[in-house]
């Protein structure tokens, strides 16, 4: 019979599969087993084990994260780069746990993206493999507690707003933001050095009190710097800090696995998660940097697991750069609605990345930011004006190509905005 046909029903029998596998390919046992188990039907051979024991199913999410160590940095390691992988065991799906786009804004898991509904990727390189495996147990830690509490971070400006009041907490430090989707309400996390507050726990709790908040210290590692930080719960809900306190005391403390429980890839191997291989949907390249002009644009910038920018291919001459400057400062100050302000703002800072990739050492530090005569927009006339001369520059100094059309309509967009708001 061909080992290909076989699909053994029994833990042994996977055992034994995945034996005759090892013999054949020459693959490591762990390896083996997973191969056999999906070759019976399941993810790997812990979810084969447990299905097939009758436990109750759990939900296996892999975290990735490619590493590079260089040689000023790290001259003694033998290996220079790599990709580590890291299981966790969750009891709800991953979506579930934490949704697709905050995946980014919570503590422990800043670099990390949803690659697939069963697998976190790190989209830059780490610095080294201790780091990377680090980094993986750190994203582990928070989706634990993200399990256990039901708590998001906190992505929308409402929810910042409320809590930006603890800014001014005594002796913060690490603090994250996080709130409950079901009842909305928000907690922050504050994690400072236990040697940091010695002193200051009874300042800090008379200053909590005086906002007309609450504070709980649970009997937890925390998520930052687990057992140098002490981890507070700060919010206006006492009831509800008390339940958050129950939940995270039951976690049990994450320690970096000896010996770490999988083998290190090749730096560039882009794991691909069972789920995904299920399906048989190809999954997407991690982004990297852009070498070609393309439909009139230009790349620069980027690296592993960050695409490049782009800007048009013709170059605008300094001392339009230096007009466009002027302008945009004045729009820093002009009464635009809160999406024009941003838009603007956001393409200023791009115009000087332009400027510095355009024309190297010879653009002046302050073109964009620096302290300049700026025109006074100080009616409506006058803003419409200044975003008339922005737009005749950007279309005469630039050629044709997306970045310059997106810049153009944020210019159109503003005047629309000026021309409603001032009307």
């Amino acid at each position: 019979m061909l080992i290909a046909s076989i699909r053994p029903s029994t833990v042994d029998g996977i055992k034994q599969l995945a034996t005759k596998l090892k013999r054949k390919t020459l693959i490591s046992h762990t390896t083996a087993l997973d191969l056999a188990s999906r070759q019976a039907g399941f993810e790997n051979f812990v979810h084969a084990r447990r299905q097939l024991a009758g436990e109750k199913p759990r939900y296996g999410v892999y975290l990735s994260g490619h590493w590079y160590a260089s040689a000023r940095r790290h001259p003694d390691v033998t290996r220079r780069s790599g990709r580590e992988l890291l299981l966790v065991e969750l009891q709800k799906p991953l979506p579930e746990v934490i949704a697709k786009h905050r995946v980014g804004y919570a503590r422990g898991l800043v670099g990390f993206r949803m690659e697939y509904e069963d697998h976190l990727e790190h989209q830059t390189n780490f610095d080294s493999q201790e780091s990377a495996r680090n980094g993986l147990l750190e994203a582990a830690r928070s989706l634990r507690f993200m399990e256990a509490t039901g708590l998001q971070p906190v992505t929308t400006q409402p929810l910042r707003h409320a809590t930006r009041e603890l800014d001014n907490l005594p002796s913060k430090d690490h603090m994250s933001t996080w709130f409950d989707p079901t009842t909305n309400y928000w907690v922050v996390l504050d994690e400072p050095y236990s040697q940091a507050i010695e002193r200051e726990e009874e300042q800090r709790e008379l200053w909590v009190s005086a906002q007309g908040l609450h504070m709980l210290k649970p009997a937890w590692e925390g998520l930052y710097y687990p057992g140098e930080c002490v981890p507070h719960f700060v919010g206006p809900d006492a009831a509800f800090l008390e339940r958050l306190g129950a939940a995270v005391e039951t976690l049990p403390p994450m320690r970096m696995p000896d010996p770490w429980p999988f083998e290190s890839g090749f730096n560039g191997d882009d794991f691909v998660s069972p789920k995904r291989r299920t399906v048989g949907k190809a999954r997407k390249p991690r982004p990297s940097r852009s070498y070609r002009d393309h439909n009139g644009a230009r790349p620069y910038g980027g690296g592993p697991g960050v695409p490049s920018r782009w800007r048009p291919v013709q170059s605008l001459p300094l001392e339009q750069h230096q007009a466009l400057g002027k302008l945009f400062a004045a729009f820093s100050l002009a009464k635009f609605s809160w999406r024009a302000h941003l838009k603007l703002q956001s393409f200023r800072s791009q115009l000087e990345d332009w400027a510095f990739t355009e024309h190297g050492n010879n653009a002046p530090n302050d073109l964009y930011y620096g302290r300049m005569e700026r025109p006074a927009l100080s009616d409506r006339a006058a803003v419409l004006a200044a975003l008339g001369s922005a737009k005749e520059i950007v279309e005469s100094g630039y050629n044709d190509c997306k970045p310059r059309r997106e810049l153009i309509a944020a210019l159109d967009s503003a005047r629309a905005d000026a021309e409603q708001k001032m009307a």
